[in-house]
Formats: structure tokens, sequence, C-alpha cells
């Protein structure tokens, strides 16, 4: 079956909120059955792996409430109506850890959950950083954590980091 075989035929906005909305939806497959989805609608989002001028990492600790506590993770944001994934990158670069990067490169980019949301994440890695400042949100929890790669691949190893933006993010620039 071709992907392009599958045809949305109603979707109804269940639920909004400021970040996303979850549509509940009815699909036809290529045979012509139809089956329901429900589907949280994401404008999407950006994760950078900030590289020190040192060759180590600027990573959070960010007090995440559906992850029930704290977790290590790089930094992150979503997308605002009309904003580019880099200048988001930037954007949040600054508001999380307070520097600003002269050097993007794009990593690549990941889908979260495609099984339910439509949020796809676009990685950056931020080099030659210069303080910078910029107000956190005000919902936002978060400890900057400067750490070396050899402490970032043993925190992956051990689960300390264990989002999937953040193990993405040291796959894709090969750590």
């Amino acid at each position: 079956m071709k992907s392009g075989d599958f045809r949305l035929v109603k979707a109804t906005t269940v639920r909004t909120n400021r970040v996303y909305r979850l549509d509940a939806e009815t699909w036809r497959a290529p045979d012509g059955k139809t089956f329901q989805r429900d589907t949280i609608v994401h404008p999407g989002a950006v994760a950078i792996l900030p590289v020190t001028a040192k060759g180590g990492y600027l990573l959070i600790r960010q007090f995440r409430a559906a992850a029930r506590g704290w977790i290590l993770e790089i930094p992150a944001g979503t997308l605002e109506k009309g904003e580019s994934p880099l200048a988001c990158a930037k954007r949040e670069l600054i508001e999380e850890v307070g520097f600003a990067a002269r050097k993007w490169k794009k990593l690549g980019a990941i889908f979260v959950a495609p099984g339910y949301t439509t949020e796809l994440i676009h990685i950056y890695e931020a080099r030659d950083l210069r303080p910078a400042s910029a107000e956190q949100d005000e919902d936002e929890h978060i400890e900057p954590v400067e750490m070396s790669r050899k402490q970032v691949l043993a925190a992956v190893k051990s689960g300390r980091i264990c989002d999937g933006k953040s193990v993405a993010a040291v796959q894709l620039a090969g750590l």
C-alpha cells in the first residue's frame, strides 16, 4: 500500500491549548474501510545540542510534569506560528541556557511519537557560544548543566539522559 492511498475523511477538534490541539479523526484506507484515530496536532519543535569552547555540552535539568520529575535533556522549544526552525532554535538557546551561537548545523529531524502526534523536532548543533539574555517562559523551571562528552555518553548509557530528542541528538552528532 502507498501512503497516498490513505485519506483523512473528517477531523473534529476535541480540545485546544496554547501548544497543540487534539483531533478525533476518521481515515479511509485503500480498501475503503474507515478507522478512527485521535491525533495531537502540534506545530513542531526544535532541540539544540550546544557545544562549548572546551568541547563540552550545555544541557539543562528541567522539571517535566509529564515525566513526574526533573530530567536531564538538551534545550528545546516549540515553534511559534510562522517561525522557522532555525529562528526558533536561536530563540530557545538564549532563553534556556543564556547563550547565543554564531555557528549552526542542522543534524536532522525526528517524529516524537508518530502513532499519536504530528510533532516533528528539528535538531541542531550550536557552536561558538557567547552570553546572551532573555526571559524564560514563566512555566519553565530550568537549570543549565555543563557536561563533558564522556559525561554525556555515560548519562545516556545509564539512562540519566532518557528523553528521545536528547538521545537522538547525541546519536546524530556522532558523540
